[in-house]
């Protein structure tokens, strides 16, 4: 059933980003306190809450921190925002796709499904996992 074969098959859409909406703060904070001199500050900046410890403003030990966690936070969300625009951009690219009833129609890269006959021309970026069935070079040859 073609349907059925539809529906069980893994979608053919490309996904490099590296957090979602909901887990992007935890997970860049998580990536940057692994690091010992960010969780050396962030453990002076939060000694400075105990009053006998308490050398100098707090200001002066939050600030810098907070900066650099601000500054890494904004250019992790512009590395992800680029990621997904390259991931949108690869998964609308259209691909000759074969119908059952002998006709070409051109569909997004991500609608590819197992088993479709995919036509690729010379210079397109192979769009997913495939077999070579034939190739229009007169040696029979097919470089990737």
């Amino acid at each position: 059933d073609p349907g059925l074969a539809a529906a069980l098959s893994i979608p053919n859409i490309v996904r490099n980003q590296k957090y979602s909406a909901t887990t992007f703060v935890f997970k860049v904070l998580y990536e940057q306190f692994r690091y010992f001199f960010n969780m050396y500050f962030l453990l002076v900046a939060l000694s400075q809450f105990i009053p006998a410890l308490q050398v100098g403003f707090l200001f002066t030990y939050i600030a810098p921190l907070v900066f650099v966690l601000g500054v890494t936070l904004l250019k992790e969300a512009y590395d992800d925002f680029q990621r997904y625009r390259r991931d949108k951009e690869a998964n609308s690219q259209l691909y000759e796709k074969l119908r059952s009833d002998g006709q070409r129609v051109r569909v997004p890269s991500s609608d590819l499904r197992v088993g479709d006959l995919v036509f690729v021309n010379a210079g397109e970026r192979v769009p997913a996992d495939m077999i070579l069935l034939r190739t229009s070079d007169k040696s029979g040859s097919g470089f990737i």
